[in-house]
């Protein structure tokens, strides 16, 4: 007789929705969610996951509820850090272009500067912190065609993995190993602060969720196949 295979049980099936949500949006990992008490709060989650060393899980949650341009300064913030640390190769003229190129779209995010700061990502390399944050740049507009033929707009959240990475990477670029934990925990109190100028995390997770919604649907509308005529 065949054994039945063992279904694990949901770790996140007690949370509130938009907890739920916001988790299911982050994918922190599986240590990490040893950690949830359903019952608390989110900025009790993420104080939780400061104390107990879960460092990336804590990154991806201010991630998860920063709107656009701010999560986007704040990675940039990040990779300009890595580009400076102190015994690392001198930055390329690449990376110097991505980072002021991304600073134009910061201060003036239009589509001129949302496509620059992707052309200047691409040649500093869409595997370093700045082509990161410049890659999610791009995929913060409406659409990631030319811009002489229709829209296409990107996935709803698409750039969020970008963000979270790029201030991972630039945390790890650090060649002092010992100092990866401090520079993350730096990071995450520069984030924790721009959550507490959105009006602290139930405030940041519900613009978070109603923006994501509105961006889901305006997808949707802009991917459904055309109608079939109707029958005469």
């Amino acid at each position: 007789m065949t054994t039945p295979p063992v279904i694990a049980a949901d770790p996140l099936a007690a949370c509130p929705p938009l907890m739920r949500w916001l988790l299911e949006r982050i994918a922190p990992e599986d240590d990490a969610l040893t950690l949830l008490d359903p019952r608390q709060p989110i900025e009790a989650l993420y104080a939780n996951w400061i104390a107990n060393g879960q460092l990336s899980a804590a990154l991806r949650l201010i991630a998860g509820v920063l709107p656009t341009r701010e999560s986007v300064w704040w990675a940039w913030v990040s990779a300009r850090y890595a580009s400076q640390l102190a015994g690392a190769a001198a930055p390329s003229a690449a990376v110097h272009a991505a980072l002021s190129a991304i600073e134009q779209w910061i201060v003036r995010p239009d589509d001129d500067a949302r496509r620059a700061a992707w052309d200047a990502g691409n040649a500093a390399g869409l595997d370093t912190p700045v082509g990161m944050v410049a890659a999610a740049v791009f995929l913060s507009g409406t659409t990631v065609a030319p811009p002489t033929v229709p829209p296409v707009p990107p996935p709803p959240g698409a750039a969020l993995p970008l963000i979270s990475g790029a201030i991972l990477l630039s945390a790890a670029a650090n060649s002092k190993p010992e100092q990866i934990a401090p520079t993350m925990s730096a990071f995450a109190a520069q984030g924790l602060e721009i959550v507490k100028r959105l009006g602290g995390w139930g405030a940041a997770l519900q613009l978070a969720y109603d923006t994501h919604q509105r961006l889901a649907q305006d997808y949707a509308r802009a991917t459904a196949p055309p109608s079939a005529p109707a029958a005469r």
